[in-house]
């Protein structure tokens, strides 16, 4: 059996993007090449496997669970998401990740709960678009004065879940759209 890994993402709009982009090659310009360096710009909650149960032995496969969360996806509404300047993450004492900070206001904070529950995600999760990935403290020291002066505000209308599939373990693969899950839509029959 072929098993997958998903990855589950909000894309970010084309003009959203390509601003994401440039601020990833003005950092390119400074540091060299990073992980994600030409990631296309969106909000990602988790990556999940496909796996064997331990004790039946049976293969359990993600691809029905989506199916089955498309009807829980459509309930909840599309959300303008609005992005509010830059933040970073600590990974450690060497390690930081650059990003666009959504505003996280309750009503928003509670949309994204919706979807972490209709996904089963336990684990905590802070929404946000990132520009550099996991790059050396030092790197970080010399980019970070940088995004400190500069203010970037956006919005988007968040319309649909993507969920991209690629070959578990496969480190070669890229992603590939699987299914699009939209917000706020009914099925409608034939």
């Amino acid at each position: 059996m072929d098993y997958k890994d998903y990855l589950t993402i909000i894309s970010a709009p084309e003009h959203v993007d390509k601003k994401i982009n440039l601020f990833k090659r003005s950092c390119g310009k400074h540091i060299g090449k990073f992980p994600g360096m030409y990631a296309k710009a969106h909000i990602s909650f988790d990556i999940i496997r496909d796996r064997i149960d331990q004790v039946t032995k049976k293969p359990l496969t993600l691809r029905p669970f989506y199916e089955l969360i498309d009807m829980k996806i459509r309930t909840i509404p599309a959300r303008e998401l609005k992005i509010t300047g830059f933040d970073f993450f600590v990974h450690g004492p060497n390690f930081r990740t650059i990003y666009a900070a959504l505003e996280l206001d309750a009503e928003t904070e509670n949309w994204f709960h919706s979807i972490k529950q209709t996904l089963r995600i336990n684990k905590k999760l802070r929404p946000h678009i990132t520009i550099t990935r996991k790059i050396p403290t030092e790197s970080f020291n010399t980019l970070w004065p940088y995004f400190q002066k500069m203010e970037y505000q956006d919005s988007f209308e968040a319309e649909h879940l993507t969920i991209l599939e690629k070959g578990s373990g496969n480190l070669i693969d890229h992603y590939k759209e699987y299914k699009k899950l939209p917000f706020g839509k009914k099925l409608t029959t034939l």
